[in-house]
C-alpha cells in the first residue's frame, strides 16, 4: 500500500505497569492466585463531567444494563478497591518512577500534578471513574526515522482484570485494580506500519531501561490510534504483542477502505437511512432445526428481525480477512449480551435456517435477525441501526478491540472530554527543582549508549539489544562486574535458559542467587564453563535449590591438569596413534578426551596441552 497517498495518520498510547505498591494503597501490586475471600456485586451509572454533560462512551455502557461482581483476594486489594474508603497519599514511588519516564523522553515537566477523574462504568472500577494524572507534555523519542513526538504523560491507576462475562453479568478480579500505570501518548505519526512497529519497540527497550516497569504479558498494552484521509480516527485498544501492530495497522487500513466503498455503493444505489422495519418473527422460526434457537425459544426468548431494503449483498461485503459489515453489527449485538446476528447475506443452509428466512425475506433486501429476551434484543437492534446509519457517512468514530488474528470489534464510541472532573480526594502534588534534581543524578543512559557500550564488550548487536530488554539485565552487569565474560554471561542468561524453557523446564526453579554462586564457582575454577548448561538443567528439573548438591551430583568438578596430562599419554599408547600426522591425531585425542571430560574440563586447556604433547 502506498501509505504516504493514503494518508495514514497513527497515534500511539503505551501502558506500562510499574513494578512498585498499588497507587493509592499499599496493597501489593503482585497478582497470585490467592484464594478468592468474597464477593461484591455492583450497578454503574453514568455522571456528568466537568462540562456538565454526559459521555456518549458511557451512557452507552449504561443501556447494555450490566451487573458487576468483583473477587477480592487477600493482601492484594483492600477498601480502597471497593471503593469503600478515600484514596491514600499518591504513591511517592510511582511519581518517581512516572517523572524518571518523562526527563528520560525529554518531556517538560509540569507544577503541579492534579489527579482527574474519568468516567468509566464498564464495571472495570468500582467508583464508576478511573483517576488519571498529567506529569508531562511536549517531549519527544529519539528514532533512526527522527524525533518521534511525545504529547504527553500520565500517571493513573491500573482497571480490574475481567475473569467471566454472561448475558447479564461481568465478574472482575480486584488484585489488578489500582497497580500504577504510566501512560504514554505519542503526537501524529506518518510512517510506514513497520517503522511505526520499530518505533514502538525502541520505546518499549526505553522503559525497560529504567528497571522499575514489571514484565510479562499484560504487564504493557498499546493502544492505537489509526486514520486514512477520508476516514475517521478509531482507536484500536489492548494490543499486547507489539510484533502485530503493522498488521493491526494494516488490517484497519484495509477495514476503513472497504467502508468507504460500501459508502459508494449505498450512493450509487440511491439509498437512504430510514427507520427500518423491526418484527417478531418467532412464529417463523419455530420447529426449525438450528440448536442456538431452539435453545433460545425453549427460554422464552423470541426472534426479532430487521429488514433493509435495497441492502441485499453489502452485510456480506468483506471489510478484512474473516470479518464483513455483518461482523460490524453482530458487534453491536454482543455488546448487549445477544450471541450476534444472522443475516441473509451469509450461508444459511450452514446454520439449517435457509426455509425460516425464506419465509420472513423478500426480494431485493436484506434482513438480519437477532435471538433474546424482549428488552435486550429491541435495545440491540435500534443499536444496530445507528450503526447503519453511519455507514451512510463511511467510517465511524469509535473505540475498538483487539483481537488475536490482528482484526479488530467494536467495544464503544470514541470517548471525549465530557468524562473527566476533577478528584477531589486527592491532593494536588507540587514537583519542586530539588525533585527533578534528585531524579536526573539518577537517570538511566539513553538506549543508543547502552547498546554502543554493550557491543563494545564484545556481544553481537542482536545479543546486545536482547540484552537491554531483558529482565536479567540487573544479573547481566553483576556477573560481568564478578568478573564473568560479557558473551558468556549474556549468552547463558539469554540463550540457555530459554533453551531450557522450551524443553519444558520450569526455569522459575532457578534463582538468580543460583545462577550467581554457579559463576562464583566457576570463576574459582571449580568447573569448566560446559558444565554451566548442565547445573542449571539439573536446577530446572528440582525443586532442590542446592547448588551445592546439584554439583556433587553430578561429578563435575574440575580435573587436575597432570590427570589430564596422563590420559592423553594412555590415548596415544593405546590407540596406536600415527603422530606423524598432527592433525589427525589431534582430532583422535580431543574426540576421547571429550567424551571423558565434557563438562569438566575446559575445552581450551585439552586443546592446549594436547598441541603441546605432539610439539
Amino acid at each position: 500500500m502506498n501509505y504516504k497517498k493514503l494518508g495514514l495518520k497513527v497515534g500511539l498510547e503505551f501502558h506500562q505497569r510499574l513494578d512498585t505498591h498499588k497507587l493509592f494503597c499499599n496493597c501489593s501490586s503482585v497478582m497470585e492466585d490467592s484464594p478468592v475471600i468474597y464477593t461484591v456485586t455492583r450497578r454503574l451509572r453514568p455522571v456528568a463531567g466537568e462540562l456538565g454533560e454526559l459521555d456518549e462512551a458511557a451512557l452507552q455502557e449504561f443501556k447494555r444494563g450490566k451487573v458487576f461482581e468483583y473477587e477480592l483476594r487477600k493482601g492484594s486489594s483492600c477498601l480502597v478497591e471497593l471503593d469503600e474508603e478515600p484514596p491514600h497519599e499518591v504513591n511517592k514511588d510511582a511519581l518517581h518512577i512516572a517523572l524518571t519516564i518523562s526527563l528520560m523522553l525529554n518531556c517538560n515537566i509540569v507544577d503541579e500534578i492534579h489527579f482527574m477523574r474519568k468516567t468509566v462504568i464498564d464495571g472495570s472500577n468500582t467508583s464508576g471513574f478511573q483517576r488519571t494524572a498529567m506529569v508531562a507534555h511536549g517531549g519527544f523519542l529519539k528514532t533512526p526515522y527522527g524525533r518521534i513526538p511525545i504529547e504527553a504523560i500520565f500517571l493513573e491507576e491500573e482497571s480490574a482484570g475481567i475473569v467471566a462475562e454472561t448475558e447479564e453479568k461481568k465478574v472482575y478480579r480486584l488484585d489488578r485494580l489500582g497497580i500504577p500505570l504510566v501512560e504514554i501518548a505519542t503526537g501524529i505519526i506518518e510512517k510506514e506500519p513497520k517503522e511505526i512497529k520499530d518505533i514502538a519497540l525502541r520505546l518499549g527497550r526505553l522503559l525497560r531501561l529504567t528497571g522499575r516497569v514489571q514484565r510479562g504479558i499484560g504487564s504493557i498494552r498499546q493502544d492505537v490510534n489509526i486514520s486514512i484521509e477520508k476516514g475517521n480516527r478509531v482507536e484500536i485498544k489492548g494490543l499486547q504483542e507489539v510484533e502485530l501492530l503493522d498488521k493491526a495497522i494494516d488490517l484497519e487500513i484495509k477495514r476503513q477502505l472497504s467502508l468507504l466503498e460500501i459508502q459508494k455503493e449505498l450512493k450509487r444505489r440511491q439509498l437512504k437511512h430510514g427507520n427500518y422495519i423491526v418484527k417478531d418473527v418467532t412464529a417463523a422460526f419455530e420447529g426449525c432445526e438450528n440448536n442456538f434457537i431452539k435453545k433460545a425459544l425453549q427460554k422464552g426468548h423470541k426472534v426479532y428481525a430487521m429488514y433493509l431494503p435495497g441492502f441485499e449483498g453489502i452485510l456480506g461485503k468483506e471489510l478484512t480477512p474473516g470479518r464483513r459489515f455483518g461482523s460490524e453489527l453482530a458487534d453491536h449485538a454482543k455488546g448487549f449480551g445477544l450471541g450476534g446476528i444472522i443475516h441473509s447475506d451469509e450461508d444459511l443452509g450452514k446454520y439449517k435456517l435457509s426455509d425460516a428466512f425464506n419465509k420472513i425475506k423478500r426480494k431485493g433486501e436484506a434482513v438480519l435477525i437477532v435471538v433474546g429476551e424482549e428488552r435486550k434484543a429491541l435495545s440491540a437492534l435500534q443499536d444496530i441501526s445507528n450503526r447503519i446509519k453511519q455507514a451512510f457517512d463511511g467510517v465511524p468514530k469509535e473505540t475498538r478491540r483487539f483481537l488475536p488474528d490482528g482484526n479488530s470489534a467494536f467495544m464503544r464510541v470514541l470517548a471525549g472530554a465530557k468524562r473527566m472532573y476533577p478528584e477531589t480526594d486527592v491532593p494536588t502534588v507540587k514537583v519542586n527543582s530539588k525533585m527533578l534534581s534528585d531524579i536526573k543524578k539518577q537517570l538511566p543512559e539513553d538506549l543508543d549508549t547502552v547498546l554502543k557500550k554493550l557491543r563494545k564488550m564484545g556481544l553481537s548487536e542482536e545479543l546486545a539489544e536482547r540484552v537491554v530488554i531483558s529482565k536479567r539485565a540487573k544479573l547481566f552487569y553483576k556477573l560481568v562486574d564478578m568478573g564473568v565474560s560479557p558473551t558468556l554471561a549474556a549468552s547463558t542468561l539469554e540463550d540457555e535458559l530459554i533453551s531450557i524453557r522450551r524443553e519444558g523446564l520450569d526455569i522459575d526453579n532457578i534463582s538468580e542467587k543460583s545462577i550467581e554462586d554457579i559463576f562464583v564457582d566457576y570463576l574459582r575454577g571449580r568447573f569448566s564453563k560446559e558444565a554451566i548448561p548442565k547445573i542449571l538443567r539439573s536446577l530446572a528439573k528440582s525443586t532442590d535449590k542446592d547448588v551445592e548438591a546439584v554439583i556433587k551430583n553430578l561429578g563435575i568438578e574440575t580435573v587436575p591438569k597432570e590427570k589430564i596430562e596422563e590420559e592423553i599419554t594412555r590415548i596415544i599408547r593405546e590407540e596406536n596413534l600415527n603422530l606423524s600426522d598432527k592433525r589427525k591425531s589431534f582430532r583422535a585425542i580431543m574426540g576421547e578426551l571429550m567424551k571423558k571430560y565434557r563438562g569438566r574440563v575446559d575445552g581450551g586447556l585439552m586443546a592446549e596441552l594436547v598441541k603441546k604433547k605432539l610439539g
